[in-house]
């Protein structure tokens, strides 16, 4: 009995193709993975609507393409195993993509006719260059799939570009949807996050890039990867000129469109440019939901995610691979690093509810930032190290990682801006939900007391018909939890109170200095005239005049002192740039400010532990002076209420880098357990002795210099001092001074 063997019918490529490839975007697809497969670099898709039926579909890449004989192994046979026995790709070793051997049956899908052009490097040198057509209505069933011819040619070429282009058309039926597009988009969007990468005994992998078009759903020809970095909550982009002076860009959801320029910062990184994508897991904050999603982003963040480096084109690892945290940002992440950089620091205190020691909390993990660095021949100091791996260390590769993350921290003060916006709009809705609910007009003001009101009441009526105890425990526990809350706004409310006297003395300051300056006029007239009239005068009246005319010139400094703190303050300050500032110099004109109060009680202010070589910051000259203006009063206040000896002294030293400075006073001290609480915010006086004794000793006339505080001295200290990297704390005081004030500044 003679042997059987298995015949196939041509019924089995449309049954196959119907089970193994259901839609037609997961066909595509799988054809956008059969070129990265082929190592290539890039694959340009079009989809172009017929008047009837689907779309015709090209798929161009530039892999290796095949040879006639690959063409006649793997491409036209079916089911073939050669990806199942080699699971990376020849020349860059990237995981295979592709379903195993179902490519045929994804052109199948997309249409009835297929034209496949491909050119590969044959093994003899030079290249080979097939083309086939495929008519799968041929395939009809009953036929037997070995009986039916597919025409095609093969040339044979001295030079030629690599890859594989295909062309399908005669799909009977539109199968394209708005839904099956975008899905298609979100899984292509994967393998372009693909920026390069090398891997052991490979070329390195320079990355995979996708142009994708498709009129019929009103998108001409776009790059895929650059949809990708914009698809996220926002984008920075950045580009420094030949002289060291940036820009970047910021485009964010509910932000727009944001710029930030500084001069001269980056005097290395001439041409340097960089685009990075804020990507965050979270549908809320996605911008292009038809490109990510939260499924395939996570995929891409865990592969792909981090800032690459670029040297004149070419990819320079590790910098943004997997374990390469070189902006240090999970690391400053871990370490609760929360101030941002003195740079940012007047940005920052601009946005509403932004803190400037807390807006670096919102920073996200490293590999949600994706994007590039270039950086091209116009930048000077960078060398690549022997092994290729990474930069020889230099001021250069110093300022590239300052310039990057200066680009995050930057963005990442607006996301903090957007969260609390966010926080704003939500507070805003859930105060209409409770008004429609409970049938109760409200204002922002009195929303949580009415809020706990309803709670209240309506708690009370659905535990009536609990038994007495449990009814007793349901009361007790909302009780508690509706006063704290109530106390919390309470105190709430009590600091904007504070915070909007202090918003509306700002603006009496304004007009006061206006005057002040009408007034100063005045005494430079006055002087005038009492010159002239000293030089008729005998010697007694002329000397008279003469110390008349010292003390108009004193009060003039003064006034002229106040004045230029104001305009630091309320105009100046809001264009100011940090910088290092002489600490004597300002001190000394802090002190003339309190020189009447000094005089009067004849109090000693010793500045001379203080060298005028030292100089602190960089930091806002409005900075320097709202510390040293603040711990001058503080200081004086306390020697006048203690009403014994009055001595004030500053000292500085350098240590290591930095700039220690000592307030000392003997006024009436502070014990160690006050020295935490005093720097809450409208904590005044803990003990309760400062303002009793000042009281006791302090001339009624003088009570508006140096009055009752706001409590918001120390706190505004603490804010400046440690937003510019510093510290700022009480010590135990030694020999006869009874407080001793430590502020360290950079």
């Amino acid at each position: 009995m003679p042997d059987l063997v298995f015949k196939v019918d041509s019924a089995l490529l449309s049954e196959l193709g119907e089970k193994l490839v259901e839609r037609v975007h997961v066909a595509l697809l799988e054809l956008v993975k059969n070129a990265y497969d082929a190592d290539a670099t890039q694959v340009a898709v079009k989809i172009v609507p017929r008047q009837a039926g689907g779309p015709i579909v090209h798929v161009e890449d530039d892999g290796v393409g095949m040879t006639f004989d690959q063409v006649k192994q793997y491409w036209m046979r079916v089911a073939t195993t050669n990806k199942i026995l080699a699971d990376t790709s020849d020349r860059f070793g990237r995981p295979r993509q592709g379903s195993k051997g179902i490519g045929r049956f994804s052109c199948r899908r997309l249409g009835t006719r297929l034209d496949l052009t491909t050119t590969a490097r044959t093994d003899g040198g030079g290249f080979e260059r097939t083309h086939m057509s495929f008519d799968w209505t041929a395939f009809a069933p009953g036929t037997e799939i070995t009986n039916i011819r597919c025409p095609g040619a093969r040339e044979r070429l001295e030079q030629a570009e690599t890859g594989t282009k295909l062309v399908i058309e005669g799909a009977p039926h539109d199968e394209w949807s708005t839904r099956g597009y975008n899905y298609l988009k979100r899984q292509l969007a994967v393998l372009v996050a693909n920026r390069g990468l090398e891997r052991e005994g490979y070329e390195a992998d320079p990355g995979f890039n996708i142009m994708l078009e498709a009129p019929g759903f009103g998108e001409d020809m776009v790059n895929l990867r650059d949809e990708l970095i914009t698809a996220g909550w926002g984008t920075v982009t950045g580009a420094v000129s030949t002289h060291g002076d940036v820009i970047l860009r910021l485009n964010a959801l509910k932000i727009g469109s944001r710029t930030l320029q500084l001069r001269g910062a980056f005097p290395h990184l001439g041409g340097v440019s960089l685009r990075v994508g804020v990507l965050v897991e979270g549908r809320d904050q996605m911008r292009r939901t038809d490109v990510i999603s939260k499924g395939t982003l996570g995929e891409i963040l865990n592969d792909w995610g981090g800032v690459y480096v670029r040297f004149k084109g070419f990819r320079v690892p590790p910098y943004g691979e997997s374990g390469n945290d070189w902006l240090h940002v999970d690391r400053d992440r871990g370490l609760r690093r929360s101030a941002v950089g003195v740079d940012l620091v007047a940005l920052a205190s601009r946005l509403r509810d932004v803190d400037p020691k807390r807006a670096l909390l919102s920073l996200l993990n490293f590999r949600n930032y994706v994007g590039d660095v270039e950086i091209n021949s116009a930048a000077t100091g960078f060398e690549m190290k022997s092994n290729r791996e990474g930069f020889v260390a230099s001021p250069a590769v110093d300022e590239l990682a300052k310039y990057v993350r200066l680009a995050i921290d930057w963005a990442t003060i607006y996301r903090d801006y957007y969260i609390r916006l966010n926080a704003r709009e939500e507070s805003a809705a859930a105060r209409a939900a409770f008004e429609r609910n409970s049938e109760t007009a409200t204002t922002q003001e009195y929303v949580a007391k009415d809020a706990v009101a309803y709670i209240r009441r309506e708690t009370k009526t659905l535990a009536a018909a609990l038994p007495l105890k449990e009814r007793q425990q349901v009361q007790r526990a909302v009780t508690s939890a509706t006063e704290a809350i109530l106390k919390h706004e309470a105190s709430n409310r009590e600091e904007l109170r504070h915070l909007r006297l202090v918003a509306a003395t700002s603006t009496l300051l304004l007009i006061f200095s206006h005057e002040v300056k009408s007034l100063i006029g005045e005494l430079e007239h006055s002087s005038v005239a009492l010159r002239n009239l000293q030089i008729g005068l005998d010697e007694r009246k002329a000397k008279k005049v003469s110390e008349l005319r010292s003390e108009l010139k004193n009060t003039k400094e003064r006034f002229l002192d106040l004045l230029g703190m104001t305009s630091l303050i309320a105009v100046d300050g809001r264009m100011a740039s940090p910088e290092r500032l002489a600490l004597a110099e300002r001190l000394n004109t802090a002190t003339r400010c309190f020189q009447l109060i000094i005089d009067s009680y004849g109090i000693n202010v010793d500045l001379t532990d203080v060298p005028n070589k030292t100089k602190v910051g960089p930091i806002l000259e409005a900075e320097l002076y709202a510390i040293v203006l603040n711990v001058l009063s503080n200081s004086i206040k306390s020697v006048i209420a203690a009403g014994k000896v009055k001595k004030v002294k500053v000292t500085a030293r350098a240590l290591e880098g930095r700039t220690v400075i000592n307030v000392l006073d003997t006024g009436v001290g502070l014990p160690e357990s006050y020295f935490d609480e005093v720097f809450v915010p409208f904590v005044a006086d803990p003990q309760g002795t400062l303002y009793p004794g000042l009281e006791k000793h302090l001339n009624l006339e003088d009570r508006f210099i140096v009055g009752t505080g706001s409590g918001l001295g120390l706190s505004i200290i603490r804010e400046i001092v440690q937003a510019r990297g510093g510290s700022v704390a009480f010590r135990t005081p030694e020999g006869d001074w009874k407080s001793s004030l430590e502020i360290i500044l950079p």
